[in-house]
């Protein structure tokens, strides 16, 4: 019910446009669809073009091509063809096209490719030990200078958290405590409870550093160590892996300790900040699907067909194995397994229907329902 109510509410366009392919070889119908979709892709273009400058356009030429023009059928609703005919004595063929354009998609999936496919939404929990203090943070509600230094920096890039007071209330702490050990699967498991594509984890402590002292006058000299992982929270894959120190001159040791902490996270911010993006826009979620109902074999290339070609966000599609009416597809993309769900009923495949049995994050359960024959 939700998924119809967004797509109802999905922004809109309807375009005009031509588009042309040479017939070869006397084959005109190959040629009429080839100019069907260059009139598509021409409408998609259209769109495109008023959602960011030419500029823009220019610089990302790459990466427009390959998330938004090669997947042109993936941003249509319908079409309607206004006009065709050969031209040029028979060596082409034109069509013209009214399509309506899901122009909400378009500029969603550029806001993402002009930010780098989109800053991820962030959880920090980082265990904390200063001078002559316990450890506090990363499972309690007060937050340490390690979480309150790298949140607030990369706030300040952009970044969107999570309410970390609101989130702990749904961890359990032995989750937690794997979590800031390294373990990748607890780690990941808290991040997507939270609501977080991308969750930090580490520790942080500050020691005296005695040897110095003696020169400094009654001054304390503090060095502290804070090292963190980001892992994706869809996969639990480790995103980054990095250790900072800093140090301070204090005449009380506690103070010490927080301005040192503050220094070893501000340093690790920044480059959190830019490897996050990067590794997060590189990578992708790999969706399993596991089709049933695929009667005949028809059905079964047709779902990998318009995964490959015409379903928005796919990097790539793994036809894995067919059994009977099962089969098992993977599919590269830069959506969770929910939006991908929602492209799929989103399509209207011409030989059956897709319903939508059960999903993870990582996996959906589909069947087939073939169509009546017309």
């Amino acid at each position: 019910m939700f998924s119809g109510l967004a797509f109802a509410q999905e922004a809109m366009q309807t375009i005009t446009t031509d588009g042309t392919a040479s017939v070869l070889n006397g084959d005109k119908a190959q040629a009429r669809d080839v100019a069907t979709q260059d009139a598509l892709r021409n409408a998609v273009e259209q769109v495109t073009g008023a959602v960011i400058s030419s500029n823009t356009i220019v610089e990302n030429a790459m990466v427009v091509e390959d998330n938004i023009y090669s997947k042109a059928k993936g941003y249509i609703k319908n079409y309607s063809i206004v006009s065709e005919g050969e031209a040029d004595g028979g060596l082409s063929y034109n069509v013209k096209v009214k399509a309506l354009v899901r122009s909400g998609a378009i500029k969603e999936d550029m806001a993402d490719i002009i930010r780098g496919a989109g800053n991820p939404k962030l959880m920090v929990l980082i265990t904390e030990s200063n001078v002559g203090s316990s450890a506090i943070g990363g499972i309690d509600a007060q937050l340490g200078t390690a979480e309150n230094t790298i949140i607030e920096a990369m706030r300040n890039k952009g970044f969107d958290f999570v309410d970390p007071v609101t989130a702990e209330k749904s961890i359990r702490r032995d989750k937690a405590l794997a979590a800031l050990d390294g373990d990748a699967q607890a780690a990941a498991f808290i991040g997507e409870r939270a609501g977080a594509e991308v969750i930090i984890t580490g520790k942080s402590f500050a020691k005296e550093a005695t040897a110095a002292n003696d020169m400094l006058g009654g001054m304390k000299s503090i060095q502290a160590t804070v090292s963190v992982k980001a892992f994706n929270t869809d996969d639990g894959r480790i995103l980054v892996s990095k250790v900072e120190t800093g140090r301070a001159v204090h005449i009380e040791e506690i103070t010490g300790g927080t301005k040192a902490i503050e220094q070893a996270s501000a340093k690790l911010a920044d480059y959190l900040a830019e490897e996050i993006v990067k590794k997060f826009a590189r990578g992708g979620n790999t969706v399993t699907l596991n089709v049933t109902g695929a009667s005949n074999y028809d059905l079964y290339q047709e779902l990998v067909n318009v995964l490959k070609y015409e379903v928005r966000g796919v990097k790539s599609v793994n036809d894995r194995e067919v059994t009977g009416n099962t089969g098992l597809v993977e599919v590269e993309t830069k959506f969770n397994s929910s939006q991908l769900a929602q492209e799929l009923l989103y399509k209207n495949f011409a030989k059956f229907s897709v319903k939508i049995l059960s999903r993870t994050a990582n996996r959906i359960n589909l069947r087939l329902r073939a169509k009546p024959a017309r």
